[in-house]
């Protein structure tokens, strides 16, 4: 009897609640379970509106919607369509994280553990092998003359940090560490569930890049000197009509239409972001437009985000565009205008705009009406001096704006 009590009271010992307030370490199923995704998240769940973030190194990417039911967690990324559903089972959080794209549903398995119960903290990065430095990425089965992707990595004393560069802008700060000759730097922050893995071969290194439950693209990494490269001729956006301007119309957060011949806008500079809430490089831009709204604003300059969601349906767009307004603390005019599908881009933008690609593109508009310059893509905190350059920028063209 005595030793059924102690067997009980042992295995009750096992099983913890869930804790109220914890750092969590978990990992995500990529390419069908072939790859694992580590990722680390801070939770809040002592009131009745939980909050939380996840970690890629100093930056932190907030949980928009949090709802626990029991032992059971719930995070909601409407911007994002995705969703994590969780159970706690006394030892950890085991559920699935879900991302809608139409009739299509992404599925990945995750588990996450407080970090009062892990026994093993993250490794240290080897400093045997770094890939720290500048490189040109040429992916499978791409034409070399027309890559225009760059890669810039370096070491830190807790690890490897890295991203790749497009012209549509970067994929957001990759962290990771080295194990024997490999290396894995990761990025998970509920909307995005990426890994990159690199292995030397000779001079160069090559890779292979992972997103989501899709087919892992294979890459070769070249040492450049610079991150500088010129986009090809169709990944090159303009104002068709230069004489024309550009003309908007969306639907505000409080549920009114406003159109660019709008009395605000009359003789106005307008800096113009063509974005989507679930646009990460939408997310590092915003800030910095910001920025230029409150310095330059008292000079007449109007920012203005024109939002394309994923779905077309208004409602959810001005909730995602309240939550987008609310987490970055923004003071710009924020406007629903549709969906992403082809259709409406077409007739709203490239109407407008010959070889539109890129969320966000922004357009610095002068008094008169007219595009003054299209900048496509953005880079975000993660490249270093290239967004601090991109800062510069954007500070020059809006200061001409307003003389």
């Amino acid at each position: 009897m005595k030793r059924a009590l102690w067997f009980f009271l042992l295995l009750c010992g096992c099983r913890q609640a869930m804790p109220g307030q914890a750092t969590w370490y978990g990992t995500v199923e990529l390419a069908e379970g072939k790859l694992i995704l580590p990722f680390q998240m801070e939770l809040d769940l002592r009131s009745t509106k939980p909050q939380g973030y996840f970690l890629i190194g100093n930056e932190k990417a907030p949980v928009p919607e949090i709802t626990r039911e029991g032992n059971s967690l719930t995070f909601v990324f409407s911007e994002y369509g995705a969703e994590m559903h969780g159970a706690w089972d006394g030892n950890q959080l085991r559920g699935t994280y879900v991302r809608h794209r139409g009739d299509q549903k992404t599925t990945l398995k995750f588990s996450a553990s407080p970090k009062m119960l892990v026994t093993t903290q993250p490794a240290q990065a080897a400093r045997a092998v770094s890939p720290a430095g500048k490189y040109q990425v040429y992916f499978e089965n791409q034409n070399r003359n027309e890559s225009a992707t760059v890669a810039s990595f370096w070491m830190q004393s807790d690890g490897i940090y890295g991203t790749l560069i497009a012209p549509d802008g970067d994929y957001g700060l990759l962290v990771g560490r080295a194990d024997g000759g490999k290396i894995q730097l990761n990025r998970f922050t509920g909307w995005q569930a990426i890994a990159i893995t690199l292995e030397q071969s000779g001079d160069n290194w090559k890779g292979n890049y992972y997103f989501q439950n899709d087919k892992p693209r294979a890459f070769m990494l070249e040492p450049r000197t610079t991150l500088d490269v010129t986009p090809p001729p169709r990944l090159t956006a303009a104002i068709r009509n230069p004489d024309a301007g550009f003309t908007f119309e969306g639907v505000s957060i409080s549920g009114e239409t406003v159109r660019s011949s709008d009395k605000q806008f009359r003789g106005k500079p307008l800096i113009i972001d063509i974005m989507g809430t679930w646009c990460h490089n939408c997310i590092d831009s915003s800030p910095l437009l910001n920025e230029l709204q409150q310095r330059y604003g008292p000079d007449g300059l109007q920012v203005v985000g024109l939002s394309f969601e994923i779905s077309d349906d208004p409602e959810l767009g001005k909730k995602n565009l309240k939550l987008f307004q609310d987490r970055l603390g923004l003071a710009y005019t924020l406007l629903f205008c549709g969906s992403t599908d082809d259709a409406n881009v077409e007739s709203r933008l490239r109407t407008q705009l010959e070889k539109f690609f890129a969320y966000p593109t922004t357009l610095f508009i002068g008094r008169d009406g007219k595009v003054r310059t299209v900048h496509s893509g953005f880079k975000g905190p993660g490249t270093g001096e290239e967004f601090n350059a991109q800062v510069r920028e954007f500070h020059a063209l809006a200061a001409e704006l307003v003389k």
